[in-house]
């Protein structure tokens, strides 16, 4: 881009003097340029501030890429060097609690979860501390999956804390693990701050005394006056919700226990590897039922049939159908918008239905009020629930079937796939309706994609080449962290790797690499987060 007071001849002419007279320091030896059959790094940004031919552009670009790339994995191993703690806790029977764990649950597993639940058993037998993360869609059985570690804990005398972002979430985690659990003689503990004093007392006092074996919480678990008797193993639900310091803190409260994370947010696989290079990754692809959810992009034209067909559903097929939208109160906005508020849109709704069937529900309300707005939704007295995103993680709702979202050129990708992700759970026919009024070019291209696809990687990574990856961990949710990763595929990642290996055996050049590393966290090119 221009500067302002500075033309475009001045402007290259600094840049070529600097090209030619500073001096651009690599780590990437002349002996492993030849051999990896790379540009030299000078030539490279000469490349791309001058570029020649295309084929030669591309290849500039992929030798700062690597440039880039070598250093973050760097940090990476090292910081899972760092997480490798020998563990003083062993677990016995592993492989005879697998098949004592699928006998308790009341669906079989899939391909993908048995896959899942075999690293787990690998990590669980090591000597040391499990460091993982499984990342899988919307409804793959992630949950099922992390259950196993606790159940082998609990069957070897010791404590699991598994961590919700949400009351809702940590709500079904509790009642799926007293499902499961209840003819397995083990006591399963729930902490969240809407528990009365004495109800949090008994907790604590079980929780110390190892008379609760498995506990489900929020972020009331990480208080100070929560004690274990034997904590071993970890699970935290949606990671990136948790900060480093809450995770680090919970992890201080045993001693090198394991450590499981799960996210549903996709992330391109291969920038997976990069975001998630300190820890081991298990990708959970399938889900335990097909999706059968068709998306409509709805004009406005279209939005009365659009709502008696929602009628019609509900009086003839009992269907249940969420209405979300961006946001509580619209009262900075003009007034095409101001209708699609959770509050407006909530009147409008009761005005089509029949009120005592509507419900709203959104982050102002009180935890308990939240409880019993949902908890009516599954129990069929409520039919239409008008919410604002904070349905978007955790509420399982099986038979929800219809979903009609507002103003969905507000949400990303990522958001939209997630919301989704809430109807068709129990894998019967579904519907997902976009309400598009007045959607520009841009808009409706990202729209039809996410109307086309239901897989939650293509999705992340259709986004991810549209609106670059973000500060990942930053702020900004969209456009290029300085070019990192704006071409970054595996092939890349690869070789950056096999470079690594070979950079390791000259200590003054991984010395350089260390550094490099360093100062690109600290840019927070991928935040604070994972150097911590």
């Amino acid at each position: 881009h221009t500067i302002s007071g500075i033309g475009q001849k001045i402007l290259n002419d600094a840049i070529c003097y600097a090209l030619e007279n500073e001096k651009i320091n690599s780590f990437v030896s002349e002996f492993l340029q030849k051999r990896y059959n790379l540009t030299s790094l000078v030539d490279a940004y000469k490349e791309i501030h001058n570029p020649t031919i295309e084929l030669a552009l591309s290849k500039a670009l992929d030798r700062v890429e690597i440039e880039n790339l070598v250093p973050l994995i760097a940090i990476n191993e090292f910081n899972k060097n760092f997480y490798r703690n020998e563990k003083s806790h062993k677990y016995l029977n592993t492989i005879k609690l697998k098949t004592e764990y699928e006998n308790l649950l009341p669906f079989k597993l899939t391909i993908d979860q048995n896959n899942a639940i075999y690293d787990l058993e690998r990590d669980l037998s090591s000597n040391f501390s499990m460091n993982r993360i499984i990342q899988g869609d919307v409804g793959s059985g992630k949950t099922a999956v992390a259950f196993y570690g606790a159940f082998v804990a609990a069957k070897n005398g010791l404590q699991s804390a598994i961590v919700a972002p949400t009351e809702i979430l940590a709500k079904q985690h509790f009642e799926f693990a007293k499902k499961i659990f209840s003819g397995a003689n083990i006591n399963v503990g729930y902490l969240t701050s809407s528990l009365t004093s004495s109800e949090r007392k008994a907790v604590l006092d079980d929780l110390k005394s190892g008379n609760i074996q498995i506990v489900i919480g929020t972020h009331s678990i990480f208080s100070n006056d929560v004690e274990f008797k034997n904590l071993t193993y970890i699970v935290v639900d949606e990671q990136h919700r948790f900060g480093v310091e809450q995770r680090s803190k919970l992890r201080q409260k045993g001693s090198f226990p394991d450590f499981l994370v799960m996210s549903a947010t996709p992330i391109p696989r291969t920038l997976s590897l990069v975001v998630y290079g300190d820890l081991d990754i298990t990708f959970i692809g399938s889900r335990p039922k097909p999706i059968e959810i068709k998306t409509n992009i709805v004009p406005k034209t279209k939005n009365d049939d659009m709502w008696q067909y929602i009628k019609s559903q509900i009086e003839n097929n009992n269907s249940k159908t969420y209405v979300v939208c961006s946001k509580i109160d619209e009262e900075n906005e003009n007034e095409s918008l101001k209708k699609y508020s959770a509050r407006n849109m909530y009147n409008f709704v009761c005005s089509v239905f029949d009120k005592n069937i509507v419900g709203l529900i959104h982050g102002k309300l009180s935890k308990e009020r939240q409880n019993s707005i949902i908890n009516d939704f599954r129990e069929n007295k409520i039919k239409v629930l008008v919410s604002t995103t904070i349905v978007e993680v955790g509420v399982d709702i099986p038979d929800a079937d219809i979903m009609v979202i507002a103003t969905p050129e507000r949400f990303g990708l990522a958001t939209l796939h997630q919301l989704r992700g809430r109807i068709g759970r129990n894998g019967q026919s579904s519907y997902c309706f976009c309400m598009a009024d007045g959607l520009n070019e841009k808009s409706f291209e990202r729209l039809n994609f996410f109307k086309n696809h239901l897989n939650g990687f293509e999705i992340a990574e259709f986004d991810c080449n549209q609106r670059g990856t973000g500060s990942i961990f930053g702020t900004n949710q969209h456009g290029d962290d300085n070019g990192l990763f704006s071409r970054l595929n595996s092939t890349l990642y690869g070789t950056s790797k096999e470079i690594l290996e070979q950079i390791k055996k000259d200590s003054k050049l991984f010395s350089m690499v260390l550094e490099r590393g360093n100062y690109l966290y600290n840019k927070n090119i991928l935040g604070k987060v994972i150097l911590n």
